[in-house]
């Protein structure tokens, strides 16, 4: 089946651009053509800019459940920090029944789809029930997640994790027997049932992710990468979120976490390291060298005091950037975007600072700081997607140029004004496959979503 939309501006070779319309043919783009040339059966989009979908390349699901939940501390104890707020949530994972964890995260995808995000790459942790026993399928609760993704119609890359101890060497702690999983054949097995089952549903697919270099056995490495390379899966890790992370790796190999993992062969364009905050000069120009992806979440390296990205260095190296929502402390692709920007301000003393490698003359972040939220993402999940071109998935957005946060915004500074001043309630519709999931800023299921996930809150 045949759709044509004709919005006032279309992002095409990265600007926006008037009198063009896009052609869907099920759930590809078949082509870009002028305006004039869509029937009178086009699906008219008067005063909407169409741009690609944004990907979210990291997210963590349930933790949608304790938003402004960890925002406190007593007033005596001035340590609260990612490893306070870690013990937070593991309570909030333990709380979780199969049918509240589909019903937290198809609330979390509903209100991605809204924000604008298409894709969302979901770095799944949660295997076992709550005392820590597997269950009866051991891909229960990710079945569970990618049901609730097909419930809401957004395009899920389930990155399955293993998590097999608390820190290098040391057993699972009590609260972590959830997350684990206790043998690497165990978990690539469970990794083919996922591909296997996902194998007919156009909308599903799926990774690995062994969790972090404290979460996962260093000998588990090269056969992850290697199973990884074998089927063309994306592979992602958090790598280096914090200090304490690269100390435990200095002490236990006596290598930073980087090149522990240049070292065992693990970076590739395949690969895509989440967070790397942490980062000493050589092992930026290690990731730029094998051309990583780095996925920035800095909505929640902001909220947990992560740290900064050097996103300039690992871009000059030759890195990818791609932004995920995280612990879902907010979902706003174009907060994650602009963050970007305004953390390497704030960094260096100056303005402007991350511009497309190919400008020229007066140039503005915008085109590649979109480029950071669509194509960059899809690259790191190994989609074709990210980007308004024949062929690729028909995962688009549309932006409201009446929307107050875009008043006097013309198509030459439409860009850099959502990269840098647009927010989620910008977007009225959206489209995955070809479908629109998001009409006038609305989901066709959205209160029974809305009900479900107020009555897992209050469980």
């Amino acid at each position: 089946m045949s759709t044509t939309l004709v919005p006032d501006l279309l992002w095409e070779n990265g600007r926006f651009v008037p009198e063009r319309a896009l052609v869907i043919n099920g759930d590809r783009i078949q082509a870009i053509v002028p305006a004039a040339q869509a029937g009178p059966d086009a699906q008219r989009l008067p005063r909407r800019a169409l741009m690609p979908g944004f990907v979210n390349a990291h997210s963590h699901a349930f933790q949608r459940l304790i938003r402004g939940r960890t925002q406190w501390r007593p007033v005596e104890d001035r340590s609260a920090d990612f490893w306070s707020w870690r013990e937070e949530m593991y309570r909030a994972a333990l709380m979780l029944s199969p049918d509240e964890v589909e019903a937290v995260s198809a609330f979390c995808f509903m209100e991605m789809l809204k924000a604008g995000y298409t894709t969302v790459g979901e770095f799944h942790y949660l295997h076992n029930d709550r005392s820590g026993a597997p269950y009866d399928d051991p891909a229960e609760l990710a079945q569970r997640v990618i049901a609730a993704a097909r419930s809401v119609g957004i395009r899920i890359v389930l990155l399955h994790v293993a998590y097999a101890t608390s820190g290098i060497g040391q057993a699972l702690r009590p609260e972590q027997l959830r997350f684990a999983t206790p043998t690497l054949d165990g978990y690539l097995d469970v990794v083919d049932s996922l591909q296997a089952a996902a194998s007919a549903d156009p909308l599903v697919t799926v990774g690995v992710a062994p969790h972090s270099i404290r979460a996962v056995p260093r000998d588990w490495l090269p056969a992850i990468r290697d199973y990884a390379q074998q089927r063309d899966l994306p592979l992602h890790m958090h790598v280096s979120e914090q200090p304490a992370e690269v100390d435990a790796a200095l002490a236990a190999y006596g290598l930073r976490p980087v090149e522990l993992l240049e070292q065992d062969g693990v970076l590739d364009a395949r690969f895509t390291a989440v967070h790397a905050t942490h980062l000493a000069a050589h092992e930026v120009n290690a990731l730029g060298a094998s051309a990583v992806t780095i996925c920035a979440c800095p909505t929640t390296e902001r909220d947990l005091g992560d740290g900064f990205l050097q996103a300039a260095n690992l871009l000059d190296a030759g890195a990818r950037i791609a932004i995920g929502t995280d612990s879902q402390s907010i979902i706003d692709p174009f907060e994650e975007v602009r963050v970007i920007e305004y953390h390497e301000r704030l960094q260096r003393l100056r303005r402007i600072v991350l511009l497309p490698p190919d400008a020229e003359g007066a140039a503005d972040p915008g085109p590649l700081l979109l480029d950071i939220g669509t194509r960059a993402g899809a690259a790191a999940l190994r989609l074709p997607a990210g980007r308004l071109e024949e062929g690729s998935l028909a995962d688009l957005v549309a932006v409201d140029l009446d929307h107050i946060a875009l008043a006097g915004c013309e198509a030459d500074t439409l860009a850099v004004h959502l990269a840098l001043g647009g927010r989620a309630e910008c977007v009225s519709d959206v489209w995955t496959g070809g479908v629109q999931r998001i009409a006038a800023r609305r989901h066709a299921d959205e209160e029974r979503l809305r009900a479900s996930f107020r009555a897992a809150v209050r469980s």
